[in-house]
């Protein structure tokens, strides 16, 4: 098309249009312009019908209609070298592949042109408003007839943009219904009951018609191999010769059965006024159509539209008619929104704090240094440059403000209640609750409550029906009773203790924090004392295990102090367990008692102190290579702690790497991660089920291992015991133990093994444990022992 010509026919309107309403309205302007001319003619009847068109043309396309349209963006962008981001492409995708597909089939391929659509536009206005005079107008439009099929404006334009008309054009669109395949069988006079795009994809189909000899490795049995599934012995009729060897022979061909039907199509329905497109003619849509089959030839009708929108996600901004970038704190802020950022408010904090969200897991964003970079990154145009000018203008001000028109929402993060229990996965939500036969998964958007960020969210579940024995039900069944259950049957007293240490496992993971009853749970090994440590036993690996499943967090028992104000400094409420690990013998336990039965005060150094409510504190596990001490006087305090002893299984010379020949979690292969969070979900469930309690342990030999932890205090405390028992009936008391030890000549006195702060309890625990029969007289203050 000679875009001159067209250029030439709008300005020589534009001429004499101007010309004579200057000279209708007599005016004095010096320059009189077309803007005047327009403004001017709108009364006394001083347009034509020619006049009204174009200044509806002009009207239509100076608001620049095509900013609305992804096709026209996303294919001139393509064709200049830059894809852009699918994720906000407003129509259907598998169109816009099959013309991106197109463009690299033929880099000149260029339907969707500024160009060709303005003269689309021009020349379906001047047809449907019956101004349209084919003499004068056809060259112009470049319109003209070649064999069977005419070529006009509309049949040089993409499908996408032939519904970007004036709203002022009602069109539908009639076209023959499986034009190619239908006039092939009318051919061969071949009766047809199954689709033939069910035989063949419907583009490969059209590609073997148009495929000759001149094409690239062209040959005609490979063409006759591939439609042979729809035609049979009879495809050599189809792709002849003749055919095959001159190009566009069969196109001629079908598109004379083309012409036809069009032209029966036309006089039974007495159309007067059309555009015709190949095997289609539009009309407008008010024209009556009575019939629409002829011989087996059937039309259908279609609506001539904008592309639709299937996909409603925004950009922050829009390009006006005038090609100027518009943005607003609103439309920063729905953006945000629909991106997934949330303004958090957080109790007794008044500042700004965003997070990233995706699949209710948050995720801090430093909005204050990262917002630009990550618009930028969003900018989806050819030449993003205006639109970055905008942004980094728009800093200071408009995004602030949209960050604060943001719903604030406070942070709450998910807790199971007591009777279920859920693991956010890459898949949805699996949730458990009690006596449920099956898990569920359940959408986030259903899910009340935030997730941190977690490995678990990376990961695919699958619920196993069937689920084997897993290595990590091994690994808890080595640790609590000393033998493979794949390998070893149980006892009735092992199985209790392995159900025990599952339910343990399983009350870690549930984050439902009990009023009444919501232990912390110590890990120690049969056998420790106060001396030597053991361990190298598994513990570790449990909390990593729970680490695999909940947030945990980690402090070495050297790092942690009961009485320090700020010893909860970086604890948040997205801890769901409270790890105080590889405590020393000396460790207090007690100055646990109350994080573990009521809320928990957080004081970041230089910051105000805030109060974590005990619900959303997080559950505490302690592990230890030592004794654990034990007063059975302090109920209240027994009530807190559950212990459960590793077994001398694995150790510094057995580890689990070379029983099981891999590393745990590092090594695990996608069945192997699943199994064990099923695993996982049994434990949860097994505890929701029956509760917690733990193996009964003799805690008065763990206090004699504690405190007689070598031979030689052990020495002493007998020789001091034995002189102090000479004259039972006299007694003694802790001055006289201590009396003795203390003796000059005694050079072990300058260990400190005894003292008025210690002496007592050794005594009592010596005594209980050898089973020493004695009296002690609380109001002398003395052990009389026979």
């Amino acid at each position: 098309m000679s875009f001159n010509k067209l250029d030439n026919f709008i300005k020589n309107w534009e001429t004499k249009f101007t010309n004579r309403i200057e000279q209708a309205v007599k005016s004095r302007k010096e320059v009189f312009l077309l803007s005047d001319a327009i403004k001017k003619s709108t009364t006394k009847n001083r347009r034509s019908e020619l006049d009204e068109v174009m200044i509806h043309f002009l009207e239509y396309i100076g608001k620049n209609p095509l900013n609305k349209n992804d096709y026209f963006k996303y294919l001139n962008s393509y064709k200049k070298g830059k894809e852009l981001n699918i994720e906000y492409f407003k129509h259907d995708k598998e169109l816009l592949f099959e013309l991106y597909n197109k463009i690299d089939e033929s880099p000149d391929y260029s339907p969707f042109s500024i160009e060709n659509w303005k003269t689309y536009v021009l020349f379906m206005l001047l047809k449907f408003n019956n101004v349209y005079e084919p003499k004068t107008m056809d060259e112009v439009f470049s319109v003209k007839v070649n064999g069977s099929r005419e070529y006009n404006p509309l049949t040089k334009l993409t499908r996408p943009l032939r519904g970007m008309l004036p709203s002022s054009l009602k069109l539908v669109q009639y076209d023959i219904s499986r034009a190619y395949p239908t006039f092939i069988d009318m051919e061969l006079s071949i009766e047809r009951k199954e689709d033939v795009y069910s035989l063949i994809d419907k583009r490969k189909f059209n590609m073997l018609l148009n495929t000759h000899k001149e094409c690239k490795n062209a040959k005609i049995e490979a063409v006759r191999g591939q439609l042979r599934p729809v035609y049979g012995k009879r495809v050599n009729e189809v792709i002849t010769e003749d055919r095959f060897n001159n190009k566009g022979k069969l196109f001629e061909d079908l598109s004379k059965y083309e012409k036809k039907y069009i032209n029966k199509f036309i006089k039974a329905n007495n159309i007067k006024n059309f555009v015709r497109l190949h095997d289609a003619i539009f009309v407008d849509a008010e024209t009556e159509i009575k019939e629409l089959v002829f011989d087996k030839i059937t039309f259908k009708k279609s609506d001539v539209e904008p592309p639709e929108v299937v996909n409603d996600k925004r950009l922050f901004y829009e390009i006006d008619g005038n090609n100027k970038v518009k943005t607003s704190p609103v439309s920063y802020k729905d953006f945000f929104e629909q991106e997934n950022f949330i303004r958090v408010s957080i109790k007794d904090e008044d500042t700004i704090t965003i997070f990233k969200d995706s699949n209710n897991v948050v995720k801090p964003f430093n909005h204050k240094t990262d917002t630009v970079s990550f618009l930028k990154s969003k900018v989806n145009e050819c030449n993003p440059e205006p639109i970055e000018n905008k942004i980094a203008k728009d800093n200071n001000k408009d995004i602030k403000d949209s960050f604060c028109l943001l719903d604030a929402v406070p942070l709450t993060y998910y807790r199971d209640n007591a009777n279920s229990f859920g693991i956010p996965f890459k898949n949805g939500f699996v949730f458990y609750k009690k006596d449920s036969e099956k898990l569920e998964v359940i959408p986030y958007k259903k899910v009340n409550g935030f997730f941190p960020e977690h490995p678990t969210q990376k990961r695919e579940f699958k619920y196993i029906e069937e689920p084997q024995i897993s290595i990590f039900e091994r690994f808890l069944t080595l640790v609590s009773v000393g033998k493979d259950p794949i390998k070893e049957a149980l006892t009735e007293d092992e199985q209790k203790t392995q159900f025990q240490f599952f339910r343990m496992f399983g009350y870690l993971l549930h984050t439902y924090k009990d009023p009444s009853f919501s232990p912390s749970i110590i890990l120690s090994d049969f056998g420790a004392d106060d001396n030597s440590r053991n361990g190298r036993r598994g513990k570790s690996l449990l909390a990593e295990a729970i680490k695999q499943v909940q947030r945990l967090n980690e402090k070495r028992g050297n790092e942690f102090d009961g009485g320090y104000r700020h010893r909860f400094a970086d604890l948040t409420e997205a801890d769901k367990v409270y790890l105080i690990d590889d405590v020393m013998a000396n460790f207090n336990y007690n100055d646990l008692y109350t994080n573990i039965v009521g809320s928990i005060s957080v004081e970041p150094k230089g910051k105000k102190a805030r109060t974590i409510d005990f619900k959303q504190t997080p559950k505490f596990l302690i592990t230890t290579n030592w004794a654990v001490r034990y007063d059975a006087n302090a109920s209240s305090t027994n009530a807190r702690f559950m212990e459960f002893k590793f077994v001398d299984y694995f150790n510094i010379k057995h580890k689990p790497v070379d029983y099981f020949k891999h590393r745990f979690f590092e090594d695990w292969n996608a069945k192997q991660w699943n199994e064990f969070y099923n695993f996982c979900f049994s434990c949860v469930a097994s505890f929701i089920e029956f509760g917690l309690d733990a193996p009964k342990y003799d805690k008065d030999v763990d206090n004699y291992r504690a405190y007689f932890y070598n031979d030689t205090l052990l020495n002493e405390f007998e020789r001091i015991l034995n002189e102090a028992t000479r004259d039972n009936e006299k007694g003694f008391n802790v001055s006289e133990f201590l009396r003795i030890y203390n003796t000059g000549g005694n050079t072990l006195r300058f260990e400190k093994f005894f003292t008025s702060k210690n002496t007592k309890t050794l005594i009592d625990t010596y005594l209980k444990h050898h089973k020493i029969e004695h009296k002690y007289r609380e109001d002398l203050k003395k052990w009389f022992v026979n």
